[in-house]
């Protein structure tokens, strides 16, 4: 058999049996957090914000405050309500609202837009007395001109101009002499190729001469029978 480990119905507030609700707090600690929760609201409702420490910073920002003075500081309290979205769209459904109601009153509120405002016209006499006015506006300059540093600065570019000048020309003149000696390969080259034949042909007969005179003078007779342009020699 099953035990509750529930206290019994007989301790409780005003339990009458066990279906009612039963409260397991005292009736006075309840009725002191309602009168406080209460008073709270009644405190927060007396103010515009509704906010106590809102309200204590703005007191102690009063206190503070220094008369004359624009410190930026948060002396007036602000509503924190319910903040109205819409962006764009509902800020133009607004002013279009606006434009009606005058409209019906027969008032015309309409606001210029960007971009709608007239462009400023001056005739020319009035242009003139604007730029007189602006150029005795100017006060004088005092000190030196810089003509000094002007002058030296000119001077060192045109020294700087020169010598670039110059560069330039002995690169180019550098150019030219690299193509010349690059040519004269080329056509050095070209006579040989050209003249290999004939070379050839001289060196070929040199040949033959001297080993000619060397079998004369040994005693060796070529044979008449030549296989591939190459002499027999016979003992």
């Amino acid at each position: 058999m099953m035990t509750s480990s529930l206290p019994s119905l007989g301790h409780t507030n005003g339990c009458s049996n066990a279906n009612d609700k039963c409260r397991w707090f005292s009736s006075k600690s309840d009725k002191a957090s309602s009168s406080h929760s209460q008073q709270q609201a009644t405190n927060n409702n007396d103010t515009i914000s509704g906010s106590s420490q809102h309200n204590t910073w703005v007191e102690f920002q009063k206190s503070i405050a220094v008369t004359g003075f624009e410190t930026g500081q948060t002396v007036r309290e602000q509503t924190f309500g319910k903040k109205s979205r819409g962006g764009k769209i509902d800020r133009k459904r607004k002013e279009r609202e606006a434009e009606l109601e005058a409209a019906l009153r027969g008032v015309d509120n309409t606001q210029l837009k960007g971009g709608e405002f007239p462009s400023l016209r001056y005739s020319d006499e009035e242009t003139e007395r604007l730029l007189a006015q602006a150029y005795a506006a100017i006060p004088p300059r005092a000190g030196k001109r810089g003509t000094r540093n002007l002058k030296r600065q000119r001077r060192r570019w045109e020294m700087k101009r020169q010598y670039d000048a110059t560069k330039k020309q002995e690169r180019m003149e550098e150019h030219v002499r690299r193509m010349a000696k690059r040519h004269e390969i080329s056509q050095a080259m070209y006579t040989i190729r050209v003249e290999a034949g004939d070379l050839r042909e001289r060196e070929r007969v040199y040949q033959m001469g001297v080993v000619e005179r060397w079998a004369a003078r040994n005693g060796v007779v070529s044979s008449s029978s030549r296989e591939g342009g190459v002499a027999k020699m016979e003992t």
